[in-house]
């Protein structure tokens, strides 16, 4: 038997939902990166919001670096 094919509302319904699971993993993974910073003690540290994006975005594109370098197809 043919399926009968999903209507624009259906669709958008289930766009909505899958906004709603990223907001939800997204704020998790935040959730445990803070915690992460935490343990590492840079709650105690008197650094501005600005210097410390600064040094996440540092470490990031360093993993970013080794990860293509060890994926070299993914370049």
């Amino acid at each position: 038997m043919a399926r009968k094919p999903k209507s624009v509302v259906d669709i958008d319904k289930e766009i909505e939902a899958l906004k709603a699971q990223r907001a939800a993993a997204l704020e998790a993974r935040a959730d445990q990166i803070g915690k992460i910073a935490a343990k590492a003690d840079l709650t105690n540290l008197d650094i501005s919001d600005a210097e410390l994006l600064k040094e996440f975005q540092a470490i990031a594109e360093r993993f970013r670096r080794k990860a293509s370098a060890s994926n070299p197809a993914s370049v």
